[in-house]
């Protein structure tokens, strides 16, 4: 599952622009994924010139209890 690390992302937009589903929207110029709508495809983590667009296996062990 992607996720969007907020400290990375800058609100450029390009992963909004780039979803094929329409995932991906912004909000307090962070990019947030609708898991509804995400198909996986990973086009967001291609994308995302910061590398803020992550996939759950680089979430540490305290994320992945939560």
């Amino acid at each position: 599952m992607p996720w969007v690390d907020k400290n990375m992302c800058v609100g450029c937009g390009i992963c909004v622009e780039e979803c094929p589903t329409n995932a991906i929207s912004m909000e307090n110029q962070k990019a947030i994924i609708n898991m509804k709508k995400c198909i996986r495809c990973k086009k967001c983590h291609e994308v995302c010139p910061r590398g803020a667009i992550k996939h759950d296996s680089e979430k540490n062990k305290k994320e992945v209890k939560k």
